[in-house]
């Protein structure tokens, strides 16, 4: 009897060494482009999560409207996602096409709002113009964009066409008629978009990024930089595709030309993003571990610093998963 105490004892004993089975996997988590907010973000999540759950995660560079159709294909079990953009992918229409992604739910959510950044050299004539009149006039300005798979993207090609570059439904031709009058668009991770305007490869940048970005900060630092707001019809119009009006204060970035002033900014927050098949209590424990330890979640980044866990299954776009539901109605924020 005294050998099967012994033998259960030491099961149990090598159970809590080994700890939850989900704790020996190694879990992907999609986050942004290097060099932005949403990068460091993640990477300091995927630390918290392996001191404090035992979560092994792997981060890797990802975009706003790429993440969903990697976590939908089981390609990364974690990501970060834009609200306006989750829900088109759920209800299956742009950038999506008619495919559904219908299997992605939320763990958290309402944290680090990304604002509309669209920033020229502070010392040429385009500091002068607004962005109708680089947009609708199509100025041949030399743009350096985030790649394709981006939030940022979808936005620019909101407003391309908003500004009559192309009609919805012929993205290609927007590009194709700005380029035609002398335009160049150049590629690349917000870390590229820095080195080419700090070399003077380009004389702008539009990038979604959250306050205060790492990038434009840099770039304010190597080269005299405007940034210029978003007039209200814009944001008027983009509200239609799920954005927030803002503004970027006054000081944000002190050592742009125009650093004093409030800057009018379209706005979106942040998702935590999983398939719907995963493990409930893995999920509950993910939700648990980001909340429980917010303190430390809002010194990742500044764009964090207000993340409010009691509010963390709102305006999420798109359905919360079990386990995180469990999380927020064990806490009573969720009745």
């Amino acid at each position: 009897m005294r050998g099967y105490r012994t033998l259960g004892l030491a099961t149990i004993l090598l159970g809590l060494l080994a700890g939850p089975a989900f704790a020996q996997q190694t879990l992907t988590w999609t986050a942004g482009a290097l060099g932005g907010g949403w990068y460091d973000i993640s990477t300091g999540v995927a630390a918290l999560l392996r001191e404090k759950a035992n979560l092994t995660i792997k981060v890797i560079p990802g975009g706003g409207a790429q993440n969903p159709v990697l976590v939908d294909k089981g390609d990364a079990a974690i990501g970060l996602g834009l609200p306006s953009l989750l829900g088109a992918a759920v209800r299956g229409e742009d950038p999506y096409g008619r495919r559904k992604l219908e299997g992605l739910r939320a763990l958290a959510g309402n944290m680090s709002p990304s604002f509309l950044h669209f920033y020229v050299a502070g010392d040429s004539a385009l500091a002068t113009l607004t962005l109708e009149e680089i947009f609708r006039g199509k100025r041949p300005i030399r743009l350096a964009i985030p790649k394709p798979g981006t939030a940022d993207v979808w936005v620019l090609e909101k407003i391309m066409t908003f500004y009559g570059l192309c009609t919805p439904g012929r993205i290609a031709d927007c590009y194709k008629s700005w380029e035609e009058a002398g335009a160049r668009l150049l590629r690349g991770s917000y870390a590229d978009q820095l080195a080419m305007f700090k070399g003077r490869k380009v004389g702008g940048v539009f990038a979604i990024l959250a306050l205060p970005a790492d990038a434009v900060t840099a770039a304010s630092e190597g080269r005299k930089l405007t940034l210029l707001p978003c007039p209200q019809p814009l944001l008027e119009h983009l509200a239609g595709f799920g954005l927030g009006r803002g503004v970027i204060p006054g000081g944000t970035y002190p050592k742009a030309v125009n650093g004093a002033e409030s800057v009018s900014a379209a706005t979106m927050g942040t998702t935590v993003i999983v398939s719907a098949t995963m493990n409930d209590d893995l999920a509950y424990t993910i939700t648990k571990t980001i909340n429980d330890n917010a303190d430390r979640v809002r010194k990742l980044h500044p764009s964090l610093a207000d993340y409010d866990p009691s509010k963390g299954w709102l305006r999420l776009g798109l359905a919360l998963h079990p386990g995180a539901e469990r999380y927020y109605r064990e806490q009573g924020w969720l009745q």
